[in-house]
């Protein structure tokens, strides 16, 4: 792989998407799966998490450095041996299921595939966060030849394919779609997609709008039993879109951890979560989806009912929020702390299973409207700055 010349950095997006990942130690490349890996590092075999940071801090300087693999190979090299890993050792199963292996993570293959798999993981997450800032202007994506000498059947059947950047298309197909993979898209605008459209090039490339049908199998994880759905061509395991899985899956079971955790503790990780940049896509991506607000125990006895003192918002209203009442994502930030120390009075409509929250950030009043659902979910319905007078008046008359 080609080293970035000096001058030049990588993506923020790709840094970003790569440092936070968590670490999770694994025998197998099966136990960490699928849009699990949107959120955790990992390399097989590597089951003490010493061994784990040391891949995951190297390959993190290499992304930022624009290392590219030899440079990167002798130097993880020089790491592995201080730590006592130069050569073969055995490694044992955690969970019992299978039988001790050797693995030799000095091999130049095992190390290739560590560093591409990573490498082509998180450009491929900061590619499509891009398309996604910028889909206003470029708005379709067109899917392009691979650089292979021996090319995929199934991958050349998908060139020349142009979509919109939010087709359901991406969501399985994003490149890589496989080990190895260097298939790649490319941003276009409408006139440049009209233009393809509308053109056959002399080496036989045809480009279309409508999206193939696309035929699934069944593939059972043998370490899980999980069973999972898996496009024709597409290789178990690359079967989603990095960017797309990081933004859709970020909360995945975090309602029940942060109900577990201590409040303070929760605040101070929702308050970061918001920072994440693939927390901001959440509102320009297709579907519904559920963005963890704070954590409230004073607000779920005060409603009663409720299953959690978990507090959502659906990011369909954050996205309202922004593009009609000029609020930023980043303005949403201030939820975790609102939620677990602002001000709770009732509803001002009556409205016995809703409260609302006013909290004063500097010289800033917020307000937040919270709603108990008929299914015990805690929600956020509104969230809006407030009148300094207005603030100051609906805490008197309610005695606040």
């Amino acid at each position: 792989m080609a080293e970035i010349k000096k001058g030049f950095g990588p993506p923020p997006e790709v840094t970003g998407y790569f440092d936070r990942k968590g670490l999770k130690p694994a025998f197998s490349h099966l136990d960490v799966w699928a849009t699990e890996h949107a959120h955790a590092f990992t390399v097989a075999k590597a089951t003490e998490l010493s061994l784990v940071t040391t891949f995951r801090d190297s390959i993190s300087k290499a992304i930022k450095a624009g290392k590219g693999f030899e440079t990167w190979r002798e130097e993880i090299r020089a790491e592995l041996a201080a730590q006592g890993w130069a050569g073969p050792r055995m490694v044992s199963d955690p969970a019992g299921a299978d039988p001790d292996r050797m693995v030799d993570f000095s091999r130049s293959n095992r190390l290739r595939t560590i560093f591409w798999g990573n490498m082509s993981s998180a450009r491929a997450a900061g590619q499509w966060e891009r398309a996604q800032r910028t889909k206003g202007a470029m708005p379709f994506l067109l899917y392009v030849r691979t650089t292979s000498a021996d090319p995929r059947p199934e991958h050349l059947g998908w060139v020349g394919i142009i979509l919109p950047v939010d087709d359901p298309f991406w969501a399985t197909h994003f490149p890589p779609n496989g080990w190895l993979c260097h298939c790649s898209v490319r941003q276009v605008s409408r006139r440049e997609k009209e233009t393809l459209i509308a053109t056959k090039r002399s080496d036989g490339v045809y480009y279309t709008d409508t999206a193939p049908p696309v035929v699934m199998r069944d593939w059972r994880n043998r370490r899980t039993g999980e069973i999972s759905r898996i496009p024709d061509g597409i290789d178990p395991g690359w079967h989603g879109n990095p960017g797309r899985d990081r933004t859709k899956t970020l909360l995945d079971n975090l309602e029940l951890r942060l109900g577990e955790a201590p409040e303070r503790a929760s605040t101070k990780a929702l308050t970061d979560l918001w920072s994440d940049p693939f927390v901001a896509l959440a509102p320009k991506v297709d579907g519904k989806t559920w963005l963890p607000a704070g954590v409230s125990p004073k607000l779920a006895n005060e409603l009663g009912g409720a299953r959690s003192p978990v507090v959502s918002i659906e990011a369909g209203d954050v996205a309202a929020r922004v593009e009609r009442h000029g609020l930023d994502v980043e303005d949403f930030g201030v939820l975790p702390e609102m939620l677990r120390t602002g001000t709770v009075l009732p509803d001002p409509r009556g409205k016995a299973s809703t409260r609302s929250i006013l909290f004063k950030v500097d010289k800033t009043w917020w307000r937040a409207f919270v709603h108990r659902s008929a299914k015990g979910y805690l929600r956020v319905t509104s969230l809006h700055q407030r009148d300094e007078a207005a603030a100051l008046a609906e805490l008197a008359r309610s005695g606040k």
